[in-house]
């Protein structure tokens, strides 16, 4: 049916603009709240709204609770870790770059993939790595800011994130074969903000809050955080991990319009041939014609309670 056969591509677009919308909201937030306080307080705020969404949903409680140890090197590995590194990457650049440098997640996946999983690295797959990072060497060279000591601790934060993202998602693959999206989207939040607290006590907001940074960490928690991993997890159920992985090359895309419109960050010829060559090699790591071996292995528990 027509409704079907646009959900899947519809949804990889919604994810897109939300991940890609969260890097100028952090950009707004970080400087208040600091890295740390902008993470843990927009998990907060998806694991209230996800645990709301799943009151009355015994099933999914079930499962977050079995599983709740793999759920900590989950969060640890692919929403806390990151999420921090990545705020701190865009107070030290801006939120374009550390959106491009985001996208060099797959070259990473590949790289992990192979070490882990024993998966083939293809020739197509290296020179797709190459590629990316040639990209990001064009990107940090034509920077639109002053590449001092601060800012290369920024990008290398930025490609740590990138790094801990694969290693989640290959995780992911490893250990919630069976496991809801709405049971992996509220585990994941829930042991997040778990893992967080002692570190929030440590490193408390350098600035008092105001309404505008408040603002934007409800709106990363409800619609990047919440809405998006949600929305994501159901991506891979219905289509499979290697269609879903097609949101790496949609949010450095939104993320760099909406930091240029929004927040006025400069355009470069450096900014813009690391974009394209970025994302070049991110497509060739792609390969949409082999077969959905992984499709739905990963909603084979009821969501619903049942």
């Amino acid at each position: 049916m027509v409704t079907s056969r646009l959900a899947v591509p519809g949804a990889l677009l919604l994810v897109g603009l939300l991940w890609g919308s969260s890097f100028p909201l952090i950009a707004v937030a970080a400087p208040t709240f600091g890295a740390v306080g902008t993470t843990h307080g927009r998990l907060i705020v998806a694991a209230l709204a996800l645990a709301l969404i799943a009151a009355s949903t015994r099933a999914t409680w079930q499962a977050v609770g079995r599983q709740f140890p793999s759920f900590l090197i989950l969060a640890a590995l692919n929403v806390a870790g990151p999420l921090t590194l990545v705020a701190t990457a865009i107070i030290g650049l801006n939120s374009s770059m550390a959106s491009i440098l985001n996208a060099t997640t797959p070259m990473f996946s590949v790289l992990i993939a192979g070490l882990w999983l024993r998966q083939r690295i293809t020739w197509r797959k290296l020179l797709g790595v190459v590629i990316g990072i040639t990209g990001v060497w064009v990107l940090v060279g034509g920077a639109p800011l002053q590449m001092d000591s601060r800012a290369m601790m920024a990008v290398g934060a930025s490609l740590i994130a990138a790094m801990l993202y694969a290693l989640g998602g290959v995780y992911t693959r490893k250990a919630f074969r069976a496991t809801s999206p709405m049971a992996l989207a509220l585990g994941q939040q829930l042991a997040a903000a778990a893992l967080l607290l002692p570190v929030t006590a440590i490193a408390p907001p350098p600035e008092p809050i105001s309404s505008g940074p408040l603002i934007a960490v409800v709106v990363l928690g409800l619609g990047a955080t919440a809405g998006g991993y949600l929305i994501y997890f159901w991506i891979i159920s219905q289509a499979g991990p290697v269609a879903a992985s097609a949101v790496t090359l949609l949010v450095p895309i939104s993320a760099s319009t909406i930091g240029v419109l929004w927040l006025g960050e400069p355009v470069t010829s450096g900014l813009v041939v690391g974009l394209v060559i970025i994302l070049a090699g991110v497509g060739l790591l792609m390969d949409f014609t082999r077969p959905q071996l992984d499709q739905k292995v990963a909603v084979t528990e009821p969501a619903d309670g049942d």
